[in-house]
């Protein structure tokens, strides 16, 4: 701005400088950890694209094939491209990233008149759940968070800094966005980035190709693609590595020189290779001509030169955040994790420790032992525990083995944190949903069934619903992993957060972050840090969901928790089969009438061995009378609460017959059957005690028709009280049922 002819900076310039200042001071912290320029920088070149991406050259202004030059000189052609757009492509490891971080230190460390801000950003981060401008505007806030200060900058500095056009979005990784929103960030960056907007992308040439195929592209942005290093570049750039008069890397260089194939020309062409092997073979007692002599094939020399590939993007100097050995582990108990699953990708929820599943087991069985122990005895508590325990461990090993425990489909576009953080709240309000329908289960289970007094059964059930929800929470997806991470942790193979550790190393590039995974960038480092070659990927974190599941998307984040909770309580249900709520006791003829016996078995044709059912029976002519005593043969010590099975009476229409049930020193049950009825046996008037003492049915014709009248019982005995333990060791008296 100008005031009575004397520039005055207002705050948007003062932003612009601030931002400058930031920007250049990141860049140069990244070029020094890198060690880009120790001894020299690599000169990779470049030229315009000929795949079929690029736009209309008269919207360019120019012919983006004809551009040329190295690195070095990204920030001239920007300059030069009437529009000031421009796409970075290359093959994996050709240093795309390097390429957009040394632009934005050159033009921010020597700034040419007209130039904006370049400020660096990971497009792998952005989600469509935000804007792509408020997105951008994010960025250049966490690149600058000075600029929030409103009393020195103005507000919204960094939002007016954009829209001035004085920031230059250099977007590195379009090809680490799920592929279903490549498309769609490159048409909201076109969207956005108006005319007069300066901007770099990068990307690998195969997916821009595909994504430009799929009917988006930079519409105002020239296309160019990084070499391979030249046999003579890489000589140069190891020459300026050594010192002079060392002559240990002639017989490399006469290779390379000699045969363009030459295991080493084809090992240099990567930049990441050359740098490499300078710093392999720095020292002067180091021999780089054994590339030559004992490597046999470029992967040899590859393998080899990977090994240095860690000390040198995790150095020890102090301000490094993971050391290389620390760093070395973890990535190595994440390669290994990976070939345990037989997977390329690497997803927060493939960290499992062997504790996990024990853990998740002993929760449930914890919960229905101690439920059981309450109610009943030690002993079916610790069976109960043993089976409730067994079945949540199997069923977390179950959902583990196949990757199960989350689901997210290939076009998912959550990132790693965002989604551990959605299944966080999955897994609690699956943990609340479960602690409240076992809690009132237990509750109204022992109010109604144990006639337990309100409070204590809710404080009973107020118990097993907060166990059952904590065993919930702990085997779900997020608490497996935050039990696996704290072991992990203490262990000393991963740090305590290892998704910030992974995101380090995304920035650092060993990784490289499609979507909710990580992927190593170099195949050969994942093998050499999971030990031997990895087999060919047989599974994927994405869980195999077919088509028919689709329908049942919304239920299957908590697929985990259902078999889980599933598991325990089909193990509890197994528990409370072998302790029934009432046992039959059977009875033995005593005196008077003898009944017929017979045994049904119609219903043995699918079961053997089968015993039937036994029925006895009555004939009743007019006017006539039955009596018949018995004695019970095996008591449980349980009280007895009714009589067993079904009476019914036929063959007479019209008749009618009165039945009396008796046990000595109780009172007895009348009730009259007529003909063709069927009825259940009798409830006792109250629970009577468990003695080995007389019981007798009587059977006595009412009606005066002349023919005979059959009644037959089914299912003969008397039952017990299976819950009455429960009901002493809780002070309840148990009444009739």
């Amino acid at each position: 701005m100008i005031i009575n002819g004397t520039p005055v900076a207002t705050d948007l310039d003062l932003a612009a400088v601030q931002l400058r200042k930031d920007v250049v001071l990141r860049a140069q912290e990244s070029v020094a950890r890198l060690g880009l320029q120790r001894p020299a920088l690599i000169e990779i070149s470049w030229e315009g694209s000929s795949r079929p991406v690029q736009p209309s050259h008269d919207v360019l202004g120019t012919a983006p094939e004809e551009l040329k030059g190295t690195v070095t000189r990204l920030p001239d052609a920007c300059r030069q491209l009437p529009l000031h757009q421009l796409v970075v492509l290359g093959e994996p490891g050709t240093g795309k990233s390097v390429a957009a971080l040394l632009l934005v230190r050159d033009m921010a460390e020597e700034p040419q008149p007209g130039d904006p801000v370049p400020v660096l950003m990971s497009l792998s981060s952005w989600r469509p759940a935000i804007s792509m401008k408020d997105w951008l505007v994010r960025q250049i806030k966490q690149n600058s968070p000075t600029l929030t200060n409103r009393w020195k900058f103005g507000k919204n500095a960094a939002a007016k800094l954009f829209d001035a056009g004085m920031v230059m979005p250099v977007l590195d990784g379009l090809d680490e966005l799920p592929e279903p929103l490549r498309a769609r960030a490159v048409r909201s960056i076109d969207a956005v980035i108006r005319n007069g907007c300066w901007l770099l992308v990068t990307c690998r040439d195969d997916e821009y190709e595909r994504t430009c195929r799929a009917g988006s592209h930079l519409t105002r942005a020239a296309v160019v693609e990084l070499e391979a290093v030249g046999a003579e570049a890489a000589i140069t750039y190891l020459k300026r590595s050594k010192v002079t008069g060392d002559e240990r890397w002639n017989s490399v260089f006469d290779a390379m020189r000699g045969e363009r194939e030459s295991m080493p020309t084809q090992t240099m062409a990567s930049p990441l290779m050359l740098y490499l092997a300078q710093k392999t073979y720095r020292a002067s007692l180091t021999d780089p001509g054994e590339l030559v002599s004992k490597a046999r094939s470029p992967e040899d020399v590859e393998d080899a030169l990977l090994n240095r590939y860690l000390p040198a993007v995790y150095t020890d100097d102090t301000s490094s955040r993971y050391k290389e050995t620390r760093a070395r582990r973890y990535l190595t108990l994440t390669a290994r994790q990976m070939r345990r699953d037989g997977t390329v990708d690497f997803a927060w929820w493939q960290l499992n420790a062997l504790l996990a599943g024990p853990l998740v087991g002993f929760a449930f069985g914890s919960v229905w032992g101690w439920f059981m122990e309450v109610l009943f005895s030690p002993a079916l508590g610790m069976a109960t525990g043993v089976l409730a325990g067994l079945g949540g461990w199997l069923a977390h090993a179950l959902v583990r083995s196949d990757l199960k425990q989350v689901y997210v489909p290939e076009r998912a576009v959550h990132g790693p944190k965002a989604l551990l953080r959605r299944y966080a709240l999955i897994g609690g309000a699956t943990a609340l949903a479960v602690a409240g329908a076992t809690g009132a289960s237990a509750g109204l289970w022992l109010s109604r069934v144990l006639e337990v007094a309100a409070p204590v059964a809710w404080h009973y059930g107020t118990i097993v619903g907060a166990a059952s929800g904590a065993a919930t929470l702990l085997g779900s997806a997020w608490g497996s992993y935050q039990v696996s991470r704290l072991w992990f942790w203490i262990t000393g193979r991963l740090p305590r957060r290892p998704l910030s550790f992974l995101e380090n190393a995304h920035e650092r590039g060993v990784l490289r972050q499609i979507g909710a995974v990580y992927q190593f960038r170099h195949q050969r480092l994942l093998r050499q840090l999971g030990g031997g070659v990895a087999e060919k990927p047989s599974r994927s974190v994405y869980g195999k969901w077919n088509a028919e599941w689709q329908r049942w998307r919304p239920l299957l984040p908590v697929f985990a928790s259902a078999v889980q909770v599933g598991s325990a309580l089909c193990a509890l249900a197994l528990v409370s089969m072998m302790y029934d709520t009432t046992t039959q006791v059977d009875l033995s003829y005593h005196s008077g009438d003898r009944p017929g016996i017979r045994v049904d078995t119609s219903m043995c044709q699918s079961v053997n061995p089968c015993y039937g059912v036994p029925i006895w029976s009555w004939k009743l002519p007019r006017g006539s009378s039955r009596n018949t005593v018995w004695l019970p043969e095996i008591l449980h010590g349980r009280s007895l609460r009714r009589w067993s099975g079904t009476i019914k009476a036929d063959g007479c229409a019209g008749g009618a017959v009165k039945v009396t049930l008796a046990l000595r020193d109780e009172a007895p049950v009348a009730f009259t059957l007529n003909d063709s009825a069927e009825a259940p046996m009798a409830e006792l008037p109250q629970p009577a005690r468990p003695q080995r003492q007389p019981v007798s049915l009587a059977l006595r014709r009412l009606d005066s028709r002349p023919c005979s009248l059959l009644v037959e019982w089914t299912g003969p005995g008397l039952v017990d009280d299976g819950l009455e333990p429960a009901r002493k060791r809780l002070g309840v008296r148990a009444r009739a049922a």
